[in-house]
């Protein structure tokens, strides 16, 4: 769901606001879900196992014309074209960190953003859900 998306972008950017990247983020309609690591590689890469490919951890909300463009790019390819462009989300922006993005790193993506969105949840032990999410 688009929602769970735009929330999880809310929270990283509560937590990364002040890094000049994120500061320039704007929040825009945006209805495509990217594959970082892409679905149907160029010739001379490997596909993932459907798992990972589908994972939490390798998705992001983008704009479909940005999607449209880099679908079938590389990771590599994708971080090269947004030196030069503005991102189209926080999540997108974190993922890009990584130097390398294979199964390892879309887990350990996957873990992190889970711990976010579930920390922002009203669960009891937790006053300032939002802040504490932000502040993870």
């Amino acid at each position: 769901n688009n929602l769970v998306f735009n929330y999880l972008d809310y929270l990283l950017w509560l937590k990364h606001r002040d890094t000049p990247i994120v500061k320039a983020y704007e929040f825009t309609f945006r209805s495509s879900v990217e594959h970082y690591y892409p679905q149907h590689p160029l010739p001379g890469h490997d596909s993932l196992p459907a798992e990972t490919l589908n994972s939490f951890g390798n998705l992001c909300l983008i704009s479909h014309s940005k999607n449209s463009r880099l679908s079938n790019f590389m990771p590599e390819a994708k971080r090269e074209y947004y030196r030069n462009n503005t991102i189209d989300s926080v999540k997108q922006y974190l993922m890009m960190e990584s130097p390398q993005w294979d199964t390892s790193a879309i887990s350990k993506h996957y873990d992190k953003m889970e711990e976010v969105l579930l920390s922002s949840l009203p669960d009891g032990t937790n006053s300032q859900n939002t802040q504490k999410a932000a502040d993870a």
